[in-house]
């Protein structure tokens, strides 16, 4: 659940049809990870929420590329930091059990190349989604709310967790330079995430955790909780 304030408002993306294909065609031009294997990419829009649209490529290799773009700022008059918000456009690496589960389902899913979306039932709009494949064994796409096949809804929610963990990173970043007292209750806040699963692959936020925990400006509880987050992220990256 990404944040607005205080706010947890995490994931979804609101989207006409046509919106979505204009943020295809943005994406495009951003990097993708190197390699001659398969790739999935994963694409998420919803412009009532911070961040706005993201996509991940990922290869099976577990290296891939991260791009986000923020949503509209808040009324002046609200105590928010998404006026802070940017871009993010960075490189990410998986953990090997993540990788294994994304490229596992997709070629349960036949390259996701099947009408995925769940059209008898009236589902609450959660964000105009597409995951797609393409490989030296085959290539396929779908688009959809919700989908009405459990594998596919499931990798949607790993791709959401770690969304979620990469604009955590970020709002950190920018509660340490603008607001050290708000990193106590963000930091607890993303430790019940990493428990319950709706965060994950801690350790691609290091850089700011390693921060954090080494400011002594920061409040001791603060600094503590961020070592915590940063021994998890070891032990996730022990599992590659």
């Amino acid at each position: 659940m990404i944040l607005t304030g205080r706010v947890r408002v995490f994931p979804g993306f609101l989207a006409a049809g046509g919106a979505f294909f204009c943020f295809t065609l943005t994406y495009a031009q951003t990097p993708h990870p190197a390699g001659s294997g398969a790739q999935v990419r994963f694409a998420y829009e919803n412009k009532e929420l911070q961040p706005a649209r993201y996509t991940f490529v990922i290869d099976e290799s577990g290296s891939g590329h991260f791009h986000s773009e923020p949503g509209d700022p808040p009324p002046p008059d609200t105590h928010s930091y998404q006026h802070l918000a940017e871009a993010l456009d960075r490189p990410v690496q998986l953990s090997k059990p993540i990788v294994d589960q994304i490229f596992s389902t997709a070629r349960s899913e036949k390259f996701f190349a099947v009408p995925c979306e769940d059209s008898k039932h009236k589902i609450a709009f959660q964000g105009t989604k597409e995951l797609s494949y393409q490989g030296p064994d085959g290539k396929g796409s779908c688009t959809y709310n919700w989908s009405k096949f459990d594998a596919v809804q499931k990798l949607t929610g790993l791709f959401e967790s770690f969304a979620f963990t990469l604009e955590e990173g970020r709002r950190l970043a920018v509660e340490h330079k603008h607001d050290r007292l708000a990193l106590d209750a963000e930091l607890g806040s993303l430790m019940t995430a990493l428990k319950e699963g709706r965060a994950i692959e801690v350790q691609s936020i290091q850089p700011v955790l390693e921060e954090i925990a080494e400011d002594d400006a920061v409040m001791d509880r603060a600094r503590q909780r961020a070592k915590k987050l940063l021994d998890a992220g070891n032990t996730t990256a022990s599992l590659r």
